[in-house]
């Protein structure tokens, strides 16, 4: 018993010294019941969120043949997506996202795509992450139905950077 005993200790030790190289090495947000704010910044319109999601792109994957004779292929990068940016907050009295949307959906999108800014926050509203988004617009607002007082809003990008 007393070897498997030192065992583990041995173990958790390795572990928690592990951990705790790792995290000198690099400042992780751990994100486990901690709260992140987001602050959407474009076109001179400002609004808060309390959830964001979709910061990202990807490629296709493609496959190609190497050799036309052998049924091997290889993995290449097709065309890149830029994925929707999905936020959420608690309904407010600003009209500003509501107006953009409606220029969007009244066939003035040439005047509505914006670059825009998004910064997330820890709790202590130290900024921990910022996203940049080329020609931007509210692709939908919709008024939650499973959590009343919420508007999820979609963005559309052609491009985006994450700059810290």
């Amino acid at each position: 018993m007393k070897t498997a005993s030192r065992f583990i200790s041995v173990v958790l030790g390795a572990v928690m010294a592990s951990s705790a190289s790792a995290a000198a090495t690099e400042d992780v947000v751990n994100n486990s019941g901690l709260s992140v704010y987001y602050e959407f910044s474009a076109g001179g319109i400002s609004a808060y969120f309390t959830d964001c999601k979709g910061m990202g792109s990807q490629n296709e994957v493609e496959q190609t043949r190497v050799n036309p004779r052998e049924e091997s292929t290889t993995k290449l990068p097709g065309r890149l997506q830029v994925k929707n940016l999905t936020c959420s907050r608690g309904l407010t009295k600003s009209m500003d996202l509501w107006s953009w949307r409606q220029q969007v959906a009244s066939g003035r999108s040439a005047r509505s795509r914006v670059d825009a800014t998004l910064i997330a926050y820890d709790q202590t509203m130290t900024p921990i992450a910022e996203w940049s988004f080329s020609r931007v617009w509210p692709a939908s607002i919709d008024f939650n139905d499973t959590t009343p007082g919420r508007e999820t809003i979609v963005f559309a990008a052609d491009q985006v950077q994450r700059l810290r």
